[in-house]
């Protein structure tokens, strides 16, 4: 009898270890219900760094971010996987708050036959009352951000939909890098400035000369508002509202078209006056108006 329950507790660690050896490895998996309406999807490689210690190497990405971050992690009851530590190591092209806050907690461990599954319980979340500053549609305040509902992840193995969104994901930020170097390398001509008295404006673009072939992008303060635009005699409409008081609009030439150099008509029109600028860039300076919003 002692030397069947020998041979049965031996089996029995074996399981374990094994069980526990399906952690480590490469996974995939999603992010679900988060308040900016995007898609995230995720990309893990577990590596062991000690009895039942593990280090997650993580990104996060959707159509125009990527995040990776460092988990450290430990599996307790063989099926609890808890976040003793969390850093992030970049972000790209922004940092989205509270990130911390959304990996805390453990992943719950799910295997059966056909499937292995981390499932990520969250601890539970505390808010300040300065971090209610927004209203949903009812009138009711809401924090400034919130954590995603439910992060699931899956072994490649079982999982390999988003492969290629990762691959197009990495090429559109590499562009955007590649961007921000080319942007910084030009120099940046500043002396056009207009004042509106709302916040919400609307910008009418167009090539108000012969069509010979410009290609723009625009950047407001931050953000790419037009990428790789063919400028036409059609006017393009952009909406924009003002967050700040003073905002920059950014003319970048993607080339120079058969007429040097890359030439765009932009109006601004804040409801009350319309002004239209002539803004001229090309491969070595970009010319920009300033937007001041006065109250």
């Amino acid at each position: 009898m002692k030397k069947i329950t020998a041979i049965l507790s031996f089996f029995f660690l074996i399981s374990i270890s094994f069980a526990n050896d399906t952690l480590t490895g490469n996974w995939r998996g999603t992010i679900i219900g988060h308040t900016d309406n995007k898609d995230y999807f995720l990309n893990a490689e577990i590596e062991s760094s000690g009895k039942d210690e593990y280090a997650m190497h993580l990104k996060v990405f959707s159509g125009d971010y990527i995040g990776e971050f460092l988990l450290n992690l430990s599996l307790k009851n063989q099926n609890r996987l808890y976040l003793d530590s969390f850093r992030v190591v970049s972000e790209f092209p922004f940092s989205i708050p509270h990130i911390s806050d959304c990996f805390t907690g453990y992943f719950l461990v799910k295997r059966d036959d056909h499937l292995c599954e981390l499932d990520l319980y969250r601890n539970a979340l505390y808010r300040k009352t300065q971090d209610f500053v927004n209203r949903d549609t009812a009138g009711n305040y809401i924090p400034n951000f919130e954590c995603f509902t439910t992060v699931l992840l899956h072994p490649v193995k079982t999982d390999t939909t988003f492969a290629e969104l990762e691959r197009r994901t990495d090429s559109i930020i590499t562009e955007k890098k590649n961007k921000l170097k080319e942007v910084a390398k030009r120099k940046v001509i500043s002396s056009k400035e207009w004042t509106v008295q709302h916040e919400k404006i609307t910008l009418l673009v167009w090539d108000n000369n012969k069509e010979d072939g410009d290609i723009i992008s625009l950047k407001f303060n931050d953000t790419w508002i037009l990428n790789n635009f063919h400028l036409r005699k059609e006017k393009y409409t952009i909406h924009l509202e003002l967050k700040q008081k003073d905002n920059v609009l950014l003319l970048f030439a993607e080339n120079l078209g058969s007429i040097p150099p890359n030439t765009a008509a932009i109006s601004i029109d804040d409801n009350e006056h319309v002004r239209t600028f002539m803004l001229n860039s090309d491969m070595s300076k970009s010319e920009s108006v300033k937007i001041i919003l006065q109250k």
